[in-house]
């Protein structure tokens, strides 16, 4: 007798057709692919994943057409890594660009051009301080008595004779 088994298939998510071609693309229609793309507003580096080439190839093809770069073209919100900067219990500048999802260097570079830099540096110091303070104020030590022999019961020391 033979048993039939029956695999349960997961639900599985929709099957999304994507508008670009995972097909083999000429070089012509890869370049009209990154031109429409990097016009659009879309990165290299997004190019490059959606088009499943190398950055370079991409970064290359953009230059060959003489297009602008798009470097420096993303808005940075000071006010957001001031407000950040400024929030209790920040004690780095990795944490701020953590929480807003920008590069450590991007926050330094933002808080030198506002002329920031020594008074976000001194902020940090004192709340580094105060933290360690804190934790210090916080720790359970105990004193304990020594017991220390008196001094009859201690050794003398040797002393030669010559």
């Amino acid at each position: 007798m033979r048993t039939l088994t029956v695999r349960a298939r997961a639900a599985a998510a929709p099957a999304i057709t994507p508008d670009i071609p995972r097909t083999r693309l000429t070089r012509e229609q890869r370049e009209a692919w990154v031109m429409a793309l990097y016009l659009g507003g879309a990165t290299v580096d997004e190019i490059a994943f959606v088009l499943g080439t190398a950055r370079a190839s991409v970064r290359q093809m953009v230059m060959d057409a003489g297009l602008a770069r798009h470097r420096g073209a993303r808005n940075i919100d000071v006010l957001v890594i001031m407000s950040e900067v400024r929030r209790a219990g920040t004690l780095t500048l990795r944490e701020v660009a953590a929480r807003i999802g920008y590069s450590e260097e991007t926050v330094r570079h933002s808080i030198a051009a506002l002329g920031m830099t020594e008074s976000v540096r001194r902020l940090f110091r004192l709340r580094r301080r105060a933290a360690r303070r804190v934790a210090v104020a916080n720790s359970d030590l105990t004193l304990e008595a020594l017991t220390l022999p008196t001094i009859s019961q201690r050794r003398l020391a040797a002393v030669r004779v010559a």
